[in-house]
C-alpha cells in the first residue's frame, strides 16, 4: 500500500513535468541567446528574478537588440510551442528598465497585445510596446533591459536601442493598415478610369458627336478630367 502511494505520487509527478514542457512561449531575441530560441530556452521567470538565471551583466552589450522608434515604441515577436492558454501569446507582465542592470525596472505601455489562447501549436506574432522613458544602458547609452511574461507564466528578457534614423512601421501605420489598402485599390481605380477616359477623348478628335465614343460608366466614375 505504502509503495503503490509512492508509485501514484511520482506518476502524477512525472505527468505534471511533462504537461510543464508543453507550456512554453518565449519573447525574442532572448537576453543572452545569439540563435533563435526553442522551446527549451523557455522558462518561467520568478518575481524577483524576471531574466531567469542570465548573467545581465556579461550579455546585455553582446545581446541582439530591437530598434526603439523616436516615440518610444517596439515591437517584438513572440513565439508559442503549444496552443491554448499554456502556450500564450499574450503577455500580461510588461517592466524596462533604463539602465540595463536589471536593478531598476518599471512599467511601460502594452499597445497592441497577442492571442491569449491561440488554436496553433506553434505560431507566433508582434506585439508592440512603448517605453515611459530614454534607455541610458549599455556601452553606448542607448539601451534599456526589457522583462515580459506572458499570460501562461512563462517570459524572458530582451534588449532594445534607442537609434536614430530609424525607420519603419508605427503602431498607428498597423492599425491603419486595412485602411491603407482600401485607399491604394480606389487610387488603382482612379488611375485607370482617367486613362481610359482620357484615350476614349483622344481618339474621338475631329471626329462628329454621331461616331463619338461612349466611355465606360466605370471609366466615367473613377476618371479626373485635366
Amino acid at each position: 500500500m505504502f509503495f503503490s502511494k509512492i508509485f501514484i505520487a511520482a506518476a502524477a509527478l512525472v505527468l505534471a513535468s511533462a504537461l510543464q514542457v508543453q507550456a512554453h512561449t518565449v519573447i525574442q531575441p532572448m537576453l543572452g541567446l545569439g540563435r533563435d530560441a526553442v522551446r527549451n530556452d523557455a522558462f518561467e521567470p520568478a518575481d524577483n528574478q524576471l531574466c531567469g538565471n542570465v548573467d545581465i551583466a556579461s550579455t546585455f552589450d553582446s545581446s541582439p537588440t530591437i530598434a526603439v522608434k523616436s516615440d518610444h515604441t517596439f515591437q517584438a515577436t513572440i513565439r508559442n510551442f503549444n496552443s491554448g492558454v499554456d502556450g500564450s501569446r499574450q503577455i500580461v507582465e510588461a517592466k524596462f528598465d533604463p539602465t540595463g542592470t536589471g536593478n531598476s525596472f518599471q512599467d511601460m505601455k502594452i499597445l497592441i497585445n497577442g492571442q491569449r489562447s491561440p488554436s496553433d501549436e506553434s505560431g507566433s506574432e508582434q506585439v508592440f510596446f512603448q517605453l515611459l522613458g530614454d534607455c541610458k544602458g549599455g556601452a553606448n547609452g542607448k539601451k534599456c533591459l526589457v522583462a515580459l511574461k506572458a499570460a501562461g507564466g512563462f517570459g524572458n528578457c530582451i534588449v532594445v536601442e534607442q537609434r536614430k534614423g530609424r525607420s519603419g512601421r508605427s503602431v498607428a501605420a498597423v492599425r491603419r493598415e486595412p485602411r491603407a489598402e482600401a485607399s491604394t485599390h480606389e487610387h488603382d481605380a482612379r488611375a485607370i478610369g482617367a486613362t481610359v477616359h482620357t484615350t476614349a477623348k483622344r481618339a474621338d478628335v475631329g471626329l462628329p458627336p454621331q461616331r463619338r465614343r461612349a466611355v465606360p460608366k466605370f471609366a466615367r466614375d473613377h476618371s479626373v478630367d485635366a
